[in-house]
């Protein structure tokens, strides 16, 4: 009788302790994904700042890096103003493909709304006409 009690007091602190770290451990968005194939939103931290964001280019549709770097970030609010901007730093040999990036943006936000990351692409020819972009809808607070 005395090991069944021990038992279910063990296993209670074991479902309490995991309900508490669900309830108030470290929280991520969901795994985000770009539309164009070219690049791939892995990770963005949360809705706060600092906001880490992680990801790959695969080469396609002109996303690829260039001298360590593999393009930009800028965050807007809902009214399309810029609160941060950040160079997506390639985490891996930028020569060859697929190759990941991380960057964190720091950022204030007066109240919690709708924002958008704007990325855009490594474009070491200049040519406009090679430059693309990749929107994607967060939350900020």
């Amino acid at each position: 009788m005395k090991k069944e009690i021990w038992l279910i007091i063990i296993l209670a602190l074991i479902i309490v302790g995991l309900g508490a770290f669900l309830l108030f451990g470290p929280h991520t968005t969901p795994t985000l994904r770009g539309g164009n194939g070219g690049i791939e939103i892995s990770f963005v931290s949360g809705d706060s700042s600092p906001m880490t964001i992680k990801g790959y280019v695969t080469g396609k549709n002109g996303w690829a890096g260039f001298e360590g770097q593999v393009g930009t970030v800028k965050l807007l609010d809902a009214s399309g103003k810029e609160l941060a901007n950040g160079v997506l730093t390639a985490t891996t040999e930028w020569t060859t493909l697929p190759t990941n990036f991380e960057t964190t943006l720091n950022f204030s936000s007066a109240k919690a709304q709708s924002g958008t990351l704007v990325f855009h692409n490594e474009n070491a020819s200049g040519l406009p006409e090679k430059d693309k972009t990749f929107t994607l809808p967060v939350k900020i607070k």
